[in-house]
């Protein structure tokens, strides 16, 4: 149901938004159709973060437990063991919202002979936000649109603003996968585009297959951290966590190049004549941060590719209350 909802959602935005194929206008409120239509279950599955609400219940005798993994979903996970999302729902108590598992999470999938303990609440007084933002942009090639990418945010703030968990991800939408066009005159075109679209992935999705380091198509990884690129977001979707927005907006205003990509000060030789005389400016202290985030990601946060500030800036406007 989940995969044929993205499914529906993704043809509504190709719909809307045609990728630049000669002759084909363009729409320009991709983002509305995809911000309308999308919510975290087609996510991976975040991280678990130390202010979770849901706490694994009390093991008894002839319960049965499933530890979550990352990429799982709740309905899924009621499915593989023979549930409805509704029974899964009613065996797990401790679970506020069914779309906001975490890696590690322990969820009952067959009852014991005893209830579960009654889930526990966040620190008295304590609230927290949810947010999901989403920002479209073409990456121009030679003056002329090129591929579409959808950046999208999915974060978690506290009373105070700061962030809990973030999650990142990018759909690039390029012309090779509406090869399903050339047959719409004799089938219905959404028939055609759900089907098209359940076979896209995510930049995540494809994980080692982005192959971001060569490793793949080269045989030996060549980029400077010879991380991938969820490798290198997962980093910085952890690096930033307790920061508020405003001091992310800030730390990448200052730590990053004309690339959006973090001053690569780990490698010198790769530093331009504009970014040594940036970085000659900054403290051994700094100097030292930006050592450690190198060695680790060097992606950029802003680019064609991506808009990763942008969409969480977009999350924390857009955030509410989790009840």
């Amino acid at each position: 149901m989940a995969k044929r909802f993205k499914a529906l959602a993704m043809a509504a935005l190709l719909l809307m938004t045609i990728v630049t194929a000669p002759g084909v206008a363009v729409a320009t409120n991709a983002v509305d159709v995809v911000t309308s239509a999308t919510t975290w279950t087609e996510t991976e599955t975040p991280t678990k973060a130390t202010t979770d609400v849901n706490v694994a219940p009390v093991a008894t005798e002839g319960q049965v437990t499933y530890t979550v993994k990352s990429g799982d979903l709740f309905w899924k996970i009621a499915k593989d063991n023979g549930l409805t999302t509704a029974e899964l729902v009613a065996l797990n108590p401790q679970v506020k919202n069914a779309n906001m598992i975490y890696v590690g999470d322990v969820i009952v999938i067959k009852a014991g002979t005893a209830v579960a303990a009654p889930a526990q609440t966040a620190s008295e007084g304590q609230k927290y936000y949810l947010g999901l933002g989403m920002i479209s942009n073409y990456r121009l090639r030679g003056g002329e649109k090129d591929n579409l990418n959808v950046t999208s945010a999915s974060a978690v703030f506290d009373s105070e603003g700061k962030i809990v968990d973030i999650q990142w991800d990018v759909m690039e939408v390029t012309t090779s996968m509406f090869q399903w066009m050339d047959n719409t005159i004799e089938k219905p075109l959404l028939d055609e585009a759900v089907e098209a679209v359940l076979e896209w992935e995510s930049k995540r999705e494809e994980g080692y297959a982005y192959d971001m380091t060569h490793l793949l198509s080269k045989g030996a990884a060549d980029n400077l951290t010879k991380n991938e690129w969820f490798v290198q977001l997962d980093y910085f979707e952890e690096y930033f966590k307790g920061m508020t927005v405003d001091e992310v907006v800030a730390w990448f205003n200052k730590y990053t190049d004309a690339n959006g990509r973090p001053y690569k000060v780990a490698y010198p030789e790769k530093l331009t004549e504009s970014d040594l005389a940036t970085t000659a400016t900054f403290t051994a202290e700094e100097l030292a941060m930006l050592v450690d985030v190198t060695t680790s990601a060097t992606m950029s946060l802003q680019d064609g590719h991506s808009y990763f500030i942008d969409s969480l800036v977009e999350a924390w406007n857009m955030k509410e209350e989790i009840k």
